[in-house]
Parts: C-alpha cells; sequence; structure tokens
C-alpha cells in the first residue's frame, strides 16, 4: 500500500523545482563512482556528499528517508546529515539503524538548525559504533514531507570516500528507503534507486 502511494505521488506530483547549488559535483551523478572530499572541519571523518544537486518534492506526506551504506574499517557514526530545501518545524530527528531495523543511535535538534536551503548537521549521541562490511542505515524524519531527492541516482553509482561508501541499488536491496507514516520508523521500501540526499559524519578508530 505505502509502496504504491509512493508510485502515484512520483507520478503525480513532480518536482516543483531545481536548485543547482554552488560545488555542485563536476561528475555526473549517474557516473560507475564518485569520489567525495575529507569533512574539512575533522581531518578524520568522512561524508559522502560534498555537494548536492538537489529537486525539492511537493509531497506533504511525513515520511522517514535514509541510505544505506558500509565502511571498511571500524569506527563510529557521530552525526547524520541531510539536505532540506526548506526548514522542519518540528524539528529535526535522526536515526542509524542496522540492515535489519534495529534502532542502534537517534538525535535530534528542534532549535539552532543550520540555515535551509543547505545541509543540516544533527549529532547522534553517544555516537554509534559501526563494523566492517557491514550494512547500516542513516535516515532522518520529514514531518511535513517536502524531501530533496534524486530520482535514478544508485542505479549504478557507488560513492567513496576513503573507508566509507553507498551501496549501488540492488547490492543489499533497494537504496535509498523511505517509509511514510506519523513519527516515521524504519525506512524499507525503496523507488527507482532515488537518492534523499542523507550522510553521515563516520570517523575511523584507526585510520591505515
Amino acid at each position: 500500500m505505502k509502496q504504491m502511494m509512493k508510485f502515484n505521488h512520483i507520478s503525480t506530483f513532480g518536482f516543483v523545482g531545481v536548485i543547482l547549488l554552488a560545488g555542485l559535483l563536476s561528475t555526473s551523478p549517474f557516473a560507475q563512482e564518485m569520489t567525495a572530499g575529507v569533512n574539512a572541519t575533522n581531518m578524520r571523518s568522512y561524508s559522502l556528499w560534498s555537494a548536492v544537486g538537489k529537486v525539492e518534492m511537493s509531497d506533504n506526506q511525513p515520511v522517514e528517508l535514509g541510505v544505506k551504506f558500509r565502511t571498511d574499517l571500524e569506527g563510529s557514526v557521530n552525526a547524520v546529515r541531510f539536505f532540506r530545501a526548506v526548514p522542519i518545524d518540528s524539528g529535526y530527528v535522526v536515526h542509524i539503524w542496522s540492515a535489519t531495523g534495529e534502532l542502534l543511535g537517534a538525535g535530534m535538534a528542534v532549535e539552532g538548525q543550520q540555515p535551509a536551503p543547505g545541509w543540516q548537521t544533527i549529532d547522534v549521541y553517544p555516537p554509534v559504533s559501526v563494523k566492517a562490511g557491514v550494512t547500516y542505515v542513516a535516515s532522518y524524519y520529514a514531518s511535513k514531507g517536502q524531501y530533496s531527492v534524486s530520482e535514478g541516482f544508485f542505479s549504478n553509482t557507488t560513492i567513496t570516500n576513503g573507508p566509507l561508501h553507498t551501496l549501488s541499488d540492488g547490492v543489499d536491496g533497494g537504496n535509498g528507503v523511505f517509509v511514510y507514516g506519523l513519527g516515521g520508523g524504519f525506512p524499507t521500501q525503496s523507488y527507482n534507486a532515488s537518492n534523499y540526499w542523507v550522510d553521515v559524519l563516520f570517523t575511523p578508530t584507526n585510520l591505515p
């Protein structure tokens, strides 16, 4: 039922605008592999996205949106990042999940959010320990929808930054993921290999 709802939403609402930000990735997001830079605020921290070509959806239903990721080294996820075109009045809630839906960590910010449009970074406390080669899901809850999305992004794409990388669609189920519903929850559905521009800040325990 929710998958059908998502399909109807995609075909009915369409896009309401496209904003190309400064620093847009110079290579096509549909390339086989792209590499992001080390997070500038901490040379031991890695994130997936350095810039975004984003499209805002007019969908105003409450939804949780996420990305599947793995690392090649053990370490910890200290925060979840995501791109927002418009603020979320109710505050920002983020989650880290196991591949089977176990909630491993969460974070929330009601005040002090970064300006929108722009990247929002919410600390996860305590940080979540992650193992090498294991699939995890990072997500955020959009109480009124209006999320950023790039359809077809993960169909042939792997994003790599040091030990941190996303999964191409189909490697471990669909990527990115979502679930509709008040309050959100573990996102298990996917549509058209869509990227919802969700990210993590990952710090390895030991750098090679």
